[in-house]
């Protein structure tokens, strides 16, 4: 039985494709509680979160400068997932 928890990685780019750094990444709903976890975009925009149950998961984005944005991921437990999710102005 794999209890390792699924992760959720990614990377937050620009509209042309140029990656942000130090973007806020975080849970904004999932399938049970989720506590208060941000993490940071690295230089290449880069991130990823550890998602705990099998489901549908909702991840906001924000950083200075740019509008806020969400995207969705499915994911299935003990497997992981890629998710991009692009800024605009």
């Amino acid at each position: 039985m794999n209890t390792n928890p699924s992760v959720i990685t990614g990377s937050v780019c620009t509209a042309d494709k140029q990656p942000v750094a130090e973007a806020r990444v975080y849970f904004v709903a999932g399938p049970v509680a989720l506590p208060d976890i941000t993490t940071l975009t690295d230089s290449a925009g880069k991130f990823s979160l550890s998602a705990p149950v099998d489901g549908t998961y909702q991840i906001g984005c924000t950083v200075d400068g740019f509008e806020p944005a969400t995207a969705s991921v499915a994911i299935t437990k003990g497997e992981n997932a890629q998710l991009e999710i692009s800024l605009k102005r």
